[in-house]
């Protein structure tokens, strides 16, 4: 039963979501609502899990996300079309989808096999998606192409089956606040890219950005426990 709401978070309403809500709203405003996870996760953990950050962690996190801020503003301020409401409704819907999962994630995490349960969690989530394609959508239209089926296995395998298992294994022995900070770090990976592969230049609030979030990170990180002194 929660491998079925995983599948339905992660996989039902996450990819719903990210991929619907490009269509409508720029890259920023999708990075700034969708990084609201871990802020969400920390809330929703803290009733369900019994996981409480302390007042350093829970500043890192809100540190984390203004970085976020930073990074995504020059979009964030390009403004949207006549369907901003539409792609603001897919973002939330992906970001509360993907904060239920993790929650429930952690929850069994330790307790089922990582490998099985991210693979049924995928196979479950996956059933809604292909009902509302065949409802909605031509499959039959789509072009097999050598191109289209190497990013299909790609995305498929490395950016799904890949990411979900190793965050699976990850929260076995990871507290989930202290993991969920580090998908702040999903833009200054994009950010990098961009520098190697087409020489692009940060620009002053992006690099402040990113400092905000490896200054994050490393608050909710900190420990606080003083070290005992043995008399």
């Amino acid at each position: 039963m929660t491998l079925a709401g995983v599948g339905l978070g992660a996989t039902s309403l996450g990819f719903l979501g990210m991929f619907h809500a490009a269509e409508f709203v720029s890259p920023g405003l999708a990075t700034v609502i969708a990084n609201t996870q871990p802020l969400l996760a920390a809330v929703l953990a803290a009733f369900w899990l019994g996981e409480k950050l302390s007042f350093l962690g829970s500043s890192g996190l809100i540190a984390g996300f203004a970085g976020i801020v930073l990074i995504a503003l020059p979009d964030f301020l390009g403004g949207g079309n006549e369907s901003y409401a539409i792609g603001v409704f897919y973002i939330i819907l992906a970001a509360a989808g993907v904060t239920l999962s993790n929650v429930m994630i952690k929850s069994v995490a330790g307790k089922v096999d990582s490998l099985s349960a991210m693979g049924l969690q995928m196979l479950l989530g996956s059933i809604p998606l292909v009902i509302a394609a065949l409802i909605t959508e031509e499959p039959a239209t789509i072009n097999w192409t050598l191109a289209f089926i190497a990013s299909l296995l790609v995305l498929a395998l490395a950016g799904s089956a890949l990411v979900y298992w190793l965050w699976f294994s990850a929260l076995e022995t990871v507290p989930l606040n202290r993991a969920n900070a580090f998908s702040f770090l999903i833009p200054v990976f994009g950010l990098s890219l961009g520098i190697v592969i087409y020489g692009e230049r940060l620009s002053l609030l992006q690099t402040v950005g990113i400092v905000l979030i490896f200054l994050g990170i490393a608050m909710v990180h900190h420990r606080t426990g003083r070290p005992r002194i043995k008399g």
